[in-house]
């Protein structure tokens, strides 16, 4: 068995595999036997002792040996016990599907290879952490339409006031000025609102209905993004059902509610309506729109947030309005 050499001080863009890369790892040919391997270990510092690589005579990467599995087995050659045609990153790769193949695999250690599919080094399970706790801060900024800082959510933390002011705001600015369209869509109603005043009283609970439905079909529409082997279609679909599912079971129990404070039977199924109809929309709102963020060649998670909750409470809330002068006045 050999220790990989040091490359040379070669630098990688930031947030990329190369960053997080070490080379002083433990790896064998196929044909090398496990007791070899297990003594080879002994009097060797590496960087990376998790996971033994296991590559063939010209170094290109065969397969891995997690180390439970070398120790488990004493007998036979390391090619026997390891796994196969193994997944690598390359060094130039985002750290984003570093975390995503991490996780897919179950793997504490990731191999690096070059073009030519040659080990070159391995992420390392503490630069695994990083990265996921990197990437998980990134997305609670973004869901919440914070502009990411330019050397990483982890500065972003430290940055100065201004800094931080300067990032939280633009996004905010958007939700004030598309917040117009709210307030003209309730002067517009502003008439049925003072033949019966009880309608009033429910347009609070319908904005928060529409988004919440729709922060959490925002979030699993980002997470299915991030992921090669779901289907966008699929989850699309299983999103509608939720919603509609949500929505019928939230609007029955507000149904019932109303009627029982207000006697109003017209009222009480305008705004079960209401909670229906907004569930659906609000979930199918919540999930297409990070989708249609990355077809335009946007980030999905980028201001998805403040821009989905304009768009479900005008939506949820002319529906009500709709409903209400049908069946209410």
């Amino acid at each position: 068995m050999t220790v990989s050499p040091e490359l040379s001080d070669e630098i990688f863009p930031r947030e990329t595999a190369g960053t997080y890369m070490v080379t002083r790892i433990p790896r064998a040919s196929t044909s090398t036997p496990i007791d070899s391997v297990i003594r080879s270990l002994h009097g060797n510092r590496f960087e990376c002792a998790d996971t033994i690589f296991v590559t063939d005579d010209e170094g290109c990467l065969e397969g891995i040996v997690r180390i439970n599995e070398l120790f488990a087995n004493v007998r036979g050659a390391i090619g026997d016990i390891m796994e196969p045609e193994h997944e690598a990153v390359q060094a130039g790769d985002d750290q984003e599907q570093i975390a995503v193949l991490a996780m897919r695999l179950n793997m504490i250690a990731l191999p690096v290879v070059d073009k030519d599919q040659r080990l070159i080094g391995a992420v390392p399970p503490e630069a695994l952490f990083k990265i996921l706790r990197a990437e998980h801060m990134e997305d609670l900024q973004r869901f919440a339409g914070i502009v990411t800082h330019e050397e990483g959510p982890h500065v972003a933390l430290d940055a100065s006031l201004f800094n931080r002011f300067r990032r939280r705001l633009p996004w905010l600015v958007f939700g004030l000025v598309a917040s117009s369209i709210i307030t003209a869509l309730m002067t517009g109603f502003e008439q049925t609102l003072s033949e019966n005043v009880a309608v009033a009283f429910f347009v609070p609970a319908l904005v928060y209905i529409a988004g919440a439905i729709g922060s959490q079909a925002v979030s699993v529409a980002v997470r299915g993004l991030s992921t090669d082997n779901i289907s966008l279609g699929r989850l699309l679909q299983d999103e509608l059902v939720i919603g509609l599912a949500i929505g019928l079971t939230l609007g029955t129990i507000t149904f019932v509610s109303v009627f029982i404070f207000f006697d109003n039977v017209a009222l009480s199924l305008a705004v079960g309506l209401a909670v229906l109809g907004g569930g659906a929309i609000s979930a199918v709102v919540g999930f297409v729109l990070p989708w249609s963020f990355q077809r335009l060649g946007s980030d999905p998670a980028l201001g998805s947030g403040p821009v989905c909750t304009i768009i479900q409470d005008v939506a949820s809330l002319s529906l009500y309005f709709v409903l209400v002068i049908t069946l209410v006045i």
